[in-house]
């Protein structure tokens, strides 16, 4: 009985911490939505650079390449070409982005690409790098940079930081191994004649007033805790129900015995053990059925989920509408 009560203690600390990480997934899902609703006012209101800030805070939260591509294109608007070309780079490495605007995100990059130098960042597993005032990436990252000076803050696993100065031209490529001890930087690629710095966000090569491109935006991938909180369920269930088993067994062996020779004490025996095994067989047919079904749940909700995003681009404009 007390290891009964240890079980149904744990099924119902487990139900406990499923509640909470669905709770925490729902105020996530909804600080992304209200930052992305107002990246797509400040694009309305010609603010381009409070726009871009606002879509990549969404894609933190909740990482979406429509989010990326759009704070790509702000950016531009806010002639920040090499926060433009990180955001473009960053949202053709993340799912979602259909044919036409991964084309186009290529082509924005590979213009931008021109005018920037760039930064090749290696390092441990689970560093992290930011210049200047821009996003963090993971190492390896690809940093583009306008030609200057700049300073890379190095964000170790351990928790210690580091910064460095990089001095970098125009279509210079500069290698930093955060790895190794700050020193002179191997550099590759000639140096070439910087252009105008300045360049007009191209939205789409044939832009129209009326040209809207819908993108699906329904990716939300299974919760894996979640997951994993069905797997330990289920598994408690199946333990629950091999204990139930044994005392399956034992309850038999005290009937037999008392048959054998019939006394009150191997009668209370007898009944003990089958009222053990009858509590043990619903407690595990319980969790069984109750961890199964969330990881059946949890492996079909990503299908569940339905969002949109539509793309309004306009000669010198560009505006998202839906919802994220």
């Amino acid at each position: 009985m007390r290891r009964l009560g240890t079980i149904i203690a744990l099924a119902a600390a487990l139900c406990a911490t499923t509640a909470q990480a669905q709770e925490t997934q729902e105020e996530i899902k909804a600080e992304a939505s209200r930052l992305y609703k107002e990246g797509r006012q400040a694009m309305k209101n010609d603010q381009y650079r409070e726009a871009a800030l606002a879509f990549e805070g969404a894609s933190r939260l909740k990482p979406h390449a429509v989010a990326l591509y759009t704070a790509a294109q702000a950016w531009e608007l806010a002639g920040e070409p090499d926060r433009a070309a990180d955001a473009y780079a960053q949202a053709l490495a993340t799912p979602k982005l259909n044919e036409k605007q991964a084309q186009l995100a290529r082509e924005h990059l590979d213009a931008l690409s021109k005018d920037l130098g760039a930064i090749l960042v290696e390092g441990v597993e689970g560093t992290r790098v930011q210049m200047d005032d821009h996003n963090e990436a993971r190492t390896p990252a690809r940093l583009h940079a306008r030609a200057g000076d700049h300073v890379i803050l190095i964000i170790r696993p351990d928790g210690s930081s580091e910064r460095r100065e990089i001095s970098i031209a125009v279509g210079e490529t500069i290698e930093l191994d955060t790895a190794k001890p700050a020193g002179p930087q191997q550099r590759s690629g000639a140096k070439k004649k910087r252009k105008k710095p300045r360049r007009e966000a191209r939205a789409n090569e044939n832009p129209s007033d009326d040209q809207t491109t819908a993108i699906d935006t329904a990716d939300v991938e299974p919760t894996p805790v979640l997951r994993t909180i069905g797997f330990i369920t289920a598994g408690a269930g199946v333990a629950t129900l091999a204990g139930a088993t044994l005392f399956g067994l034992s309850a038999n062996s005290a009937k037999d015995a008392y048959v054998a020779a019939p006394r009150r004490e191997t009668f209370d025996h007898a009944q003990g053990l089958e009222s053990t095994t009858n509590l043990l067989l619903v407690a595990g047919s319980v969790l069984t059925v109750a961890g199964v079904g969330l990881v059946i749940w949890q492996s079909g909700s990503s299908t569940k989920s339905q969002e949109s995003v539509s793309l309004r681009i306009a000669p010198n404009s560009v505006w998202a509408g839906g919802r994220f």
